[in-house]
């Protein structure tokens, strides 16, 4: 009867599987993802995007947006993953965003963490095109043309990031992405969400009908608050949508 149960159990254990942002990695989640699986029976699985992270030594020129949408893909399909929570934070959610196009059959729900949500031919810089400048030049002087330096302060292994992927329009073509569900969270910085730089994805979740959240944590609470993410988490995860 023990061993019943136990397969029982786990056939049961919610599959999430996370992608993190722009010159990060998986390692920026770990403590999340190790307390989602340990203490609250998860089945998690963190996606390290090429370039990134410990996968940093294979950054190419060749590597952009369709590279991080693969990397995601094969990651669920080669696990055989199904009835998957996908998560998205900061430039993963661009990434999310053509995962959900690609393989909507394999995914239950889908959470945007203070992340870029993006429509058909938009870009990561399409809403910031101050900063396009800005990246290209820092990458023309420090990452051969190609890769974006880090240049702060580095306590966290942040890693250089590929510039096409970020200049790379993002492509939607399924209209089954439209019907699985899913929401965003903002995260304020401890001031007003409307005046945040994200307040515009915010806003277009709302225009889709989808459950938004504001906090007032700062863009990195998975470094920062790893306990409060989780605990955020279970409590919308184990909730009805």
């Amino acid at each position: 009867m023990a061993i019943v149960s136990v397969e029982a159990n786990a056939q049961q254990k919610m599959t999430v599987v996370i992608v993190h942002g722009a010159w990060g990695g998986v390692h920026h989640w770990k403590s999340v993802a190790d307390s989602l699986t340990h203490d609250h029976a998860m089945d998690v699985h963190r996606v390290s995007l090429t370039g990134l992270g410990e996968r940093s030594h294979l950054a190419s020129p060749d590597v952009g947006l369709k590279t991080h949408i693969q990397d995601v893909v094969n990651a669920i399909e080669f696990d055989d993953l199904t009835s998957v929570v996908l998560i998205g934070h900061s430039y993963g959610g661009v990434v999310v965003s053509g995962v959900v196009d690609a393989i909507p059959e394999r995914l239950s729900r889908v959470l945007y963490l203070d992340a870029h949500l993006l429509e058909d031919g938009e870009s990561y810089l399409t809403r910031h095109p101050d900063q396009k400048q800005k990246l290209t030049d820092r990458a023309e002087k420090d990452g051969h043309g190609w890769l974006i330096p880090v240049d702060w302060v580095n306590p966290m292994r942040d890693t250089p990031h590929p510039l096409a992927t970020l200049v790379e329009p993002l492509e939607l073509h399924n209209p089954e992405r439209l019907n699985v569900p899913s929401s965003y969270w903002l995260f304020a910085d401890g001031g007003k969400p409307e005046l945040d730089e994200r307040y515009f994805y915010y806003q277009r979740a709302e225009q889709r009908g989808w459950p938004v959240r504001s906090l007032s944590w700062d863009h990195n609470p998975q470094r920062s608050r790893p306990g409060d993410v989780v605990a955020a988490l279970v409590k919308a995860l184990n909730d009805p949508q």
